[in-house]
């Protein structure tokens, strides 16, 4: 056992009793795999703007944003103001309110081109009504996307992670980035297509920027072969005032959003042009049913307007300008210690890797051990070395997330390299 695995016992007794106790309800301890890392993941106790406090009592700057769900950080103080006044009023209703629409509204202002909106729960479900809708509308079986690209817990379009491959008869699969391995895909199942559906930056596993003008070709690429080009911005919503269609220049048949959307609150929703939704009309001959219970439900509704309208252009290019600060600081401080890394994004949201060497390949055993030693100091970001910068955070949170990372690092560098 590592120094730094030895710390993180001492500082966290009551993570490690809380998940003791929960392992035996939950499965691990847990309902969320992206919240597990060793020895055990911190239980959390309250959050505040972009600090968090465990069971422990112990403080961090979190650099995650839950996921990158937590646009304007936690316990929002108009969001937390609103909530408490439409709890007044209910919680969810079984039809239209004042609050949907209005959503609805700032929703097709914000998604470039003429679109329309149908709210789902989550970004998972999304995905899932977007490929609903597409395979429907073409009336084709298939789908492409890319290899390690995450859209939600659904089978369909969890192809691709965790080892899995191709479905036959439902999704193919291409390589990020590149061009030709999609056009091969396409090729490969003429006349089967019924959407490409894409990241614009692949944040699973290794944070990938597209390569420049990649995102312009896809979705020519599409057009010219007749399918749905499907937009998954759950995660990059983030990039602009109108999402990453605006950020790089598009205008996709249907654009997923969910994750921060929703205000902290479970939210998602698909954009696509009025031709398209009509098919969730009942009058066409072939009607798409799409039911939920809280779909478009007030409490939602009421936080997603406020966090959706509150994010503007200037606070978007802020928090860009910390994370290109950050990353700098982070380069710095490694070669300070000796350790070589990688950080890798677009705008806020990025990832850190050790490597094991100068160009060399990811070290994930060393990357983890860096994680650990960041919120033995007080930083938090995602386990697999993933950052989403919230609008909350301060240029004290800041120094302290510097320091904390610049410790950290060295730390690693101690436990791992022998060298401090």
């Amino acid at each position: 056992m590592t120094t730094i695995e030895q710390e993180y016992l001492r500082l966290t007794p009551g993570s490690a009793q809380l998940m003791q106790r929960a392992s035996a309800s939950l499965p691990r301890g847990l309902t969320r795999t992206l919240s597990w890392f060793g020895p055990y993941p911190v239980a959390f106790d309250h959050g505040r703007g972009a600090t968090l406090v465990d069971v422990d009592g112990n403080r961090y700057v979190d650099l995650f944003s839950n996921g990158l769900s937590l646009m304007h950080g936690h316990a929002y103080g108009p969001i937390e103001e609103a909530l408490r006044t439409a709890l007044t009023r209910g919680t969810a209703w079984p039809g239209a309110s004042d609050a949907q629409v209005e959503f609805a509204e700032l929703l097709c202002e914000r998604v470039p081109g003429e679109v329309q909106v149908r709210f789902t729960n989550t970004g998972t479900e999304a995905t899932m009504l977007a490929v609903k809708l597409a395979r429907h509308i073409t009336q084709r079986p298939l789908i492409v996307k890319a290899w390690h690209g995450y859209h939600g817990s659904y089978d369909d379009l969890e192809v691709g992670l965790q080892g899995q491959g191709e479905m036959p008869g439902r999704v193919a699969l291409a390589s990020f980035g590149e061009i030709e391995s999609y056009a091969e895909a396409l090729a490969r199942n003429a006349g089967q297509v019924a959407a490409i559906v894409v990241e614009p930056v692949q944040y699973t596993g290794v944070v990938t920027p597209p390569p420049d003008g990649f995102l312009a070709e896809l979705r020519e690429l599409a057009r010219d072969a007749g399918v749905l080009f499907v937009l998954d911005d759950c995660l990059m919503f983030r990039l602009a005032e109108g999402g990453s269609a605006e950020r790089f220049g598009l205008e996709a048949d249907i654009t997923c959003l969910g994750k921060w959307v929703g205000g902290g609150l479970p939210v998602g929703a698909i954009a696509a042009s009025a031709e398209l939704m009509s098919t969730f009309d009942l009058a066409p001959e072939r009607p798409l049913y799409h039911g939920g219970s809280f779909n478009g439900n007030l409490l939602g509704m009421v936080a997603g307007a406020i966090a959706v309208r509150e994010l503007k252009a200037a606070d978007i290019a802020r928090i860009d300008a910390q994370a290109g600060s950050l990353r700098a600081d982070i380069g710095a401080a490694a070669a300070a210690a000796g350790i070589c890394v990688r950080t890798s994004g677009v705008g806020s949201a990025f990832g850190l890797y050790v490597l094991d060497g100068p160009e060399g390949e990811i070290d994930w055993k060393a990357t983890s051990l860096l994680h650990l030693a960041a919120v033995n100091r007080g930083v938090y970001y995602g386990s697999g070395g993933e950052f989403g910068l919230c609008t909350a955070l301060t240029d004290e949170d800041l120094e302290h997330a510097r320091a904390g990372l610049g410790a950290a690092l060295s730390d690693v560098a101690q436990a791992v390299v022998g060298q401090v």
